[in-house]
């Protein structure tokens, strides 16, 4: 499971993490950063359950007592000039993530599987966004990684001019809404007050209530607390221009459920430090008989938490990866895609663009066939209007094509009417020279077809069939602790 609307507390079904670094690499000098967070509080019943229709009839949704505690520990660094990593703010080496979690007296602990070396992170406005440089994490991975008030945007709570003993500054509203993890502001700020200053250092109060949006639903925070930096006089002013350190906040945030994740109301204590490192460290190597140097680290498939057929590639940020639960298939794919369900039946996803619902995905491995049976146009026509019996309108397109890798794609568009509203569905069938197959289809209002784009095509072209792999080399995923 991922808790996905409360990743931004580290609500994911997180995990123990350890940071490698490459064969022979050194840890450049940096700043080190310790985060802790301890969050308890309710969720409101998932999309689609007993919360909608306990709204429908005016009554209170159902609610699951929910405790978190994590702490994450890494060093942060400018990337080098010479890796060539344009998106990159900063590169994170961590020695620890882990988080637990009480859900409804359901204990879980999981691991960020420990093929994942240094971490990228990218500014996009605001937002901090994890990725690999040279393979995709998960999506409960990148949960995992972001937390509020991250460390990449803590100097911007400093004020942009010299400040008077006692006196209060505004944050703006976009460092407001990234340091919140939330995509928007729409009314109140958080406000930074100058207090007492001792050889050097200035505490500084925040306090302030606001009210945003997340994927498109409301949030209402209220946050409280300090921050320390070094600051120097200027005549009878304060300049603070030293590294934002010893940050602790109490949030209190209630939030409604979405179209992709539970609602929640939570205080969450976040206690954040961060100091220079003051040399660089070596990392620890080992020299094989013939003068390679190795990592101390081996992947092997005996190691615990190792994804051992995690997709490589060019990764960037915005772009997740999923493997099936059974190793039949996986997928690299934007990250405008939220899972909303995962069990025998297969996947479904819901594409959410700036808080708007814009069209629904299910995936589903099919049954292996005939390694000489290929999909036809006219075989997925006929299963369509099968399972559109009382929707189904008209064709509106037909292709079939074969992918460098030899996988043949089928696409066929319908349309139709699906409570009273003109719908379009775009089915596709995928199978390769080996006779695995998977099915996908994409549901959406016709009125949406333009915002809709290709995001059908981005998704099938990202989406592999492989071989079945062991239990052991699959991602892994949450575990119930008795």
């Amino acid at each position: 499971m991922s808790v996905a609307g409360m990743r931004q507390w580290g609500l994911a079904w997180a995990a123990v993490a350890a940071g490698f670094w490459g064969s022979g690499s050194t840890l450049v000098a940096g700043t080190h950063v310790a985060v802790t967070l301890d969050v308890k509080g309710d969720l409101f019943a998932a999309p689609g359950q007993s919360q909608e229709r306990g709204q429908d009839q005016g009554q209170e949704p159902a609610r699951s007592p929910v405790a978190m505690k994590a702490r994450f520990e890494f060093v942060e660094s400018p990337p080098d000039e010479a890796a060539g990593l344009p998106d990159a703010a900063v590169i994170r080496r961590y020695s620890e993530a882990a988080t637990e979690m009480t859900v409804d007296g359901r204990q879980s602990r999981c691991e960020l599987a420990a093929d994942v070396p240094t971490v990228a992170v990218a500014r996009q406005g605001t937002t901090a966004v994890p990725y690999l440089t040279d393979a995709f994490l998960s999506r409960d991975e990148a949960d995992l990684l972001e937390t509020p008030f991250d460390s990449i945007l803590l100097d911007e709570m400093r004020p942009s001019q010299s400040v008077a003993d006692g006196e209060a500054w505004q944050l703006p509203g976009d460092v407001t809404a990234g340091l919140l993890a939330i995509d928007t502001v729409e009314n109140g700020t958080i406000e930074a007050t100058l207090g007492e200053i001792t050889d050097g250092i200035a505490t500084i109060a925040l306090a302030g209530v606001v009210d945003g949006a997340v994927d498109g639903v409301p949030t209402h925070v209220v946050v409280e607390g300090t921050f320390q930096a070094a600051v120097r006089p200027e005549e009878d002013r304060h300049v603070v221009d030293g590294l934002v350190s010893n940050v602790a906040i109490v949030l209190k945030e209630r939030r409604q459920a979405s179209h992709v994740a539970p609602g929640f109301e939570v205080e969450a204590r976040l206690e954040v430090t961060r100091s220079v490192e003051p040399e660089a460290t070596d990392v620890a190597t080992d020299e094989s008989d013939d003068g390679d140097i190795e990592s101390d680290v081996v992947a092997d498939d005996a190691a615990p938490g190792v994804v051992a057929d995690r997709r490589g590639g060019a990764g960037r940020p915005g772009r997740l990866w999923h493997r099936d639960a059974e190793g039949r298939y996986d997928l690299v794919y934007d990250a405008r895609w939220r899972t909303v369900e995962e069990n025998a039946g297969g996947l479904v996803m819901r594409l959410v663009d700036h808080g708007a619902l814009v069209a629904q995905c299910s995936i589903m491995a099919l049954p292996r066939a005939n390694v000489d049976v290929r999909p036809t146009t006219q075989d997925v026509q006929r299963d369509i209007q099968k399972s559109l019996v009382g929707q189904f309108g008209r064709f509106d397109g037909v292709s079939e094509t074969v992918r460098d890798d030899g996988v043949t794609v089928v696409r066929v568009v319908s349309v139709g009417t699906a409570e009273s509203l003109p719908f379009r569905w775009i089915h596709y069938v995928l199978a390769d020279e080996e006779g695995r197959r998977t099915g996908v289809t994409f549901m959406l209002e016709d009125s949406l077809e333009k915002r809709f784009a290709d995001a059908d095509r981005a998704l099938v072209e990202g989406l592999r069939l492989v071989a079945d792999a062991p239990r052991e080399a699959r991602l892994p995923r949450k575990t119930m602790v008795p």
